[in-house]
């Protein structure tokens, strides 16, 4: 863990078996905060709403 840093672009991943698909897969923002608690997690802006989402570091990936 602790491989994004803010201002790192990223891509949300698919999961695979989510029900009625996972909606928010291939969504694009910038990494706005690396949380601390709980660790492990970071703070996306996402550029198709503007709204700021937590995601476990392993969810994304940096494009």
């Amino acid at each position: 863990m602790g491989e994004l840093k803010v201002g790192d672009r990223v891509r949300v991943e698919d999961r695979p078996g989510w029900p009625g698909g996972y909606k928010i897969a291939r969504w694009e923002g910038v990494i706005v905060e690396v949380k601390e608690d709980p660790a492990g997690y970071v703070v996306m802006k996402a550029d198709k709403t503007g709204y700021n989402m937590a995601f476990p570091e392993h969810e994304l990936e940096k494009i």
